[in-house]
């Protein structure tokens, strides 16, 4: 009872999340009902199973952990008092739930990823993705950016500076999202794509849209199109409206070349980015998922539909 009871303590204070205990009703194999400790519980409204044993070998847990969630359709986290940094390491690269108790909460359905050991209470998730690192993960989702990489190919892929980048692949990494690897001399980017963070990037992350302007102004460079407009692209809805483009904050001098109009008068409806909307874009308009994001709390059935059409095209790459 009492390692149940600093477990929850521990996992609340660097969380802040309330645990509530419910009761086991699981008909379990004699060698896990003998060897393990199971307690329900929901974690921030998230029904979990926590299961603490011991093992000789690490990679024992793995079925351990697949039994346990395939006779409890619940997400397992193992717990234990102490663990090798190489152990940790292999659970990290499966995936799997643990919790090292006043050292370290590893979520991946939850995406968490806390040292405590090293820093005290520094909770890795805080900190919102930059623009940078949301579009690499953005390119990595439309596969464009490829596991295996070195972290220079990956910058001239975005045109973008290698310390930039480093930055914010380091800030993927602390979310769980990838893992950038020492190879020699080189640093090698590793991601596995999973449900989860896809559906981060599309609900989690803020808009890129920083702007909005009406412009009647003649544009001869190449536009993109994003939001209606890029809906029509990429699907059977009909967009009749004003076209909407999408342009870079940092393309200043276009920006300023462009007179703003009431809607009645315009050609455009400008939407200003926090990034190159251009990246990876297809069919002229912004890449897809990003309509998935900009549309994600639309009501309307027929731009419900089309996001729909979208979200099954992406699924069905992966």
């Amino acid at each position: 009872m009492k390692a149940k009871k600093k477990l929850f303590n521990y996992i609340e204070t660097i969380t802040t999340w309330s645990i509530d205990e419910h009761d086991m009703k699981l008909t379990l194999p004699l060698h896990i009902k003998l060897r393990y400790e199971l307690y329900n519980a929901t974690l921030a409204q998230q029904k979990v199973l926590f299961a603490k044993g011991e093992e000789s070998d690490i990679r024992n847990y793995y079925k351990i952990v697949s039994t346990l969630e395939t006779l409890s359709d619940l997400p397992v986290i193992l717990v234990f008092d102490h663990l090798k940094s190489q152990d940790r390491e292999r659970l990290i690269k499966k995936h799997i739930a643990f919790v090292v108790v006043e050292q370290y909460i590893y979520m991946p359905f939850a995406l968490m990823q806390i040292d405590t050991k090293k820093i005290t209470q520094t909770l890795k998730k805080v900190k919102e993705l930059s623009p940078l690192a949301d579009a690499l993960l953005f390119g990595y989702l439309v596969e464009k950016i490829k596991s295996n990489l070195m972290i220079s190919e990956v910058s001239t892929l975005v045109n973008q500076g290698i310390r930039e980048v480093s930055n914010a692949l380091t800030l993927l990494e602390q979310h769980g999202f990838l893992r950038v690897e020492k190879r020699g001399r080189k640093k090698i980017v590793s991601f596995e794509y999973s449900e989860e963070i896809l559906n981060y990037f599309i609900t989690k992350q803020r808009s890129p849209i920083k702007a909005t302007f009406f412009t009647n102004s003649l544009i001869k460079d190449e536009l993109i199109y994003s939001s209606f407009s890029a809906l029509a692209l990429h699907s059977t809805l009909v967009d009749n409206g004003i076209k909407t483009i999408a342009i870079s904050a940092k393309n200043k001098k276009l920006l300023d070349s462009l007179e703003e109009c009431f809607e009645e008068d315009a050609t455009y409806k400008v939407e200003i980015w926090d990034r190159d909307p251009s990246l990876f874009s297809t069919k002229n308009s912004i890449n897809p998922l990003y309509l998935l994001r900009l549309f994600k709390e639309n009501e309307d059935e027929r731009i419900a539909y089309a996001v729909d059409e979208i979200r099954e095209k992406i699924k069905d790459k992966h």
